[in-house]
């Protein structure tokens, strides 16, 4: 098998020069059970950008779903009979292509 013209011995050769060096010697770990082999920690930095986001995503999972003090104003509305819809500023809302506008 051929890979880009590339006869399998060199190929081999890519993954065999460099393995035998990243090998780590066998240690026997330490009675109080911590290797003496010490990783690298991982560190993340986070842009301020991707922070705002962050805390602007929280504060709408916080947000209620409805906002119950709209649903009791028209539930009351309703029920004493002076709701009037406007059928025109619902129609527009709902096809308005903009999602800020049909909130």
């Amino acid at each position: 098998m051929k890979i880009n013209n590339t006869p399998n011995s060199e190929a081999l050769k890519a993954y065999t020069t460099n393995s035998a060096g990243n090998i780590l010697p066998y240690r026997e770990p330490s009675p109080g059970g911590k290797s003496s082999i010490q990783s690298p920690s991982d560190k993340v930095d986070i842009s301020g950008t991707v922070k705002l986001f962050q805390d602007i995503q929280k504060a709408v999972q916080c947000a209620p779903d409805i906002r119950t003090d709209k649903v009791q104003e028209v539930e009351t509305r309703i029920a004493q009979d002076t709701y009037k819809a406007d059928y025109k500023a619902v129609a527009d809302k709902l096809l308005s292509p903009n999602i800020n506008l049909r909130i």
